[in-house]
């Protein structure tokens, strides 16, 4: 298949297309959604009159790039979600400034004094007591708190926030946070695919997991990229809410992945009728509507539908099976832990544009583009006593 990035438009990566403009064109024409493939055969063209007679012009949700998502590089979405937040920083700011003249009766044109923390998300901790402070902190503020600007002081430390002690406090904050020593997530799944997963068997509050989404949401919203977490991108699906599929499963336990695709590619030797190709494979796998786990030290089983013990996986139904599983695994199993921490994570981010994003959109925004370009390095690379071909 073509890379995606092949149909990303370069003038937008260049910014020929201010991303103030494209904000207000996706506001004024797109935010319900981005185009689908069926919109592009059926919507109609217009004719519109104009100083030159009649011309054809687009319907009104396609006069927005960020509703042709794959035209739009990570990197051009980003400074747009950037201008969409940034305004409603500016419009939470204003709408207080209104409220504090009118509670004191100011003319137009007087000045006013504005409490900084009425106009800023102020988050005020120690160094050595970053999680503690943070907690509290986050678990007293209201979603308009929340969508303030951040400003980040450490106590006892001098320093303006004009962005790099926020960045700071998110490198500090997520090493406390986002590991597995923390008991959020799964210390095996971390050690056999390297990425983070939530425990299901974590003993955890789960305030705690809400609060690992709001500071995501955080990160998001205060246009702060490259958080250092290893999220398989199966997470921001979820977080997404799109459709998971028997592929999401290879990212968070690959040995099940493979247990589960060797059988939906069984095939017999030899040619069977129905009955005895669904009687080769029960001998063959033994498998029931039943999973069986580890949790906190004894084995448990459940069943993956109703009357799953007595019902057996055929050549007939493994499909199911293989969906009921996923489900299971991806879902149903961790849900205690990943509901809190979606809600954490649109406590602050739920905005047309954020509503809007891919789940790929969103890893990328949240964690940086992790793909390093090795054509595009060695093509601007300069060799200082060697060449490009020297071993």
């Amino acid at each position: 298949p073509v890379p995606a990035f092949e149909f990303h438009l370069q003038s937008l990566a260049e910014e020929k297309v201010p991303p103030e403009l494209e904000f207000r064109l996706f506001v004024e024409n797109a935010c319900a959604g981005p185009i689908t493939p069926s919109e592009v055969l059926e919507l109609p063209l217009y004719a519109a009159r104009t100083d030159y007679g009649f011309e054809y012009v687009l319907p009104s949700k396609m006069r927005s790039f960020m509703a042709n998502r794959n035209l739009v590089p990570v990197s051009y979405t980003r400074k747009v979600l950037q201008v969409e937040n940034h305004h409603a920083q500016v419009y939470l700011q204003h709408q207080v400034a209104r409220r504090v003249a009118a509670d004191l009766e100011v003319l137009p044109g007087h000045e006013i004094h504005i409490d900084p923390a009425l106009l800023f998300f102020i988050l005020k901790v120690h160094r050595d007591r970053i999680l503690e402070d943070t907690t509290a902190a986050l678990q007293k503020a209201t979603p308009e708190d929340l969508r303030r600007q951040l400003k980040v002081v450490f106590e006892g430390e001098q320093g303006v926030d004009e962005g790099g002690l926020a960045r700071e406090f998110f490198r500090l904050l997520s090493a406390h946070v986002f590991t597995v020593d923390g008991g959020l997530f799964d210390p095996l799944v971390a050690q056999n695919a390297r990425v983070l997963w939530f425990n299901s068997a974590s003993e955890r509050e789960s305030t705690e997991f809400w609060l690992a989404g709001v500071i995501l949401g955080l990160v998001v919203y205060n246009n702060m990229p490259g958080l250092d977490v290893r999220f398989p991108p199966v997470v921001f699906k979820k977080i997404k809410n799109e459709q998971l599929v028997l592929e999401d499963l290879r990212q968070v336990h690959p040995e099940t992945y493979l247990s589960l695709r060797s059988l939906l590619s069984w095939e017999p030797e030899e040619d069977l009728m129905a009955e005895e190709l669904n009687s080769v494979f029960e001998n063959t796998f033994c498998l029931d509507f039943v999973v069986t786990y580890e949790m906190n030290g004894k084995t448990e089983t459940r069943e993956l539908c109703e009357g799953g013990k007595e019902r057996v996986v055929t050549y007939k139904n493994r499909e199911e099976f293989v969906r009921l599983y996923c489900e299971w695994l991806l879902t149903e199993s961790v849900e205690r832990q990943f509901e809190p921490f979606r809600k954490g994570v649109r406590r602050v981010c739920d905005s047309p544009l954020f509503n809007a994003l891919h789940s790929a959109e969103l890893e990328l925004i949240v964690c940086g583009e992790q793909d390093l370009d090795f054509a595009q390095l060695r093509k601007n690379a300069h060799y200082d006593g060697y060449q490009e071909d020297s071993e």
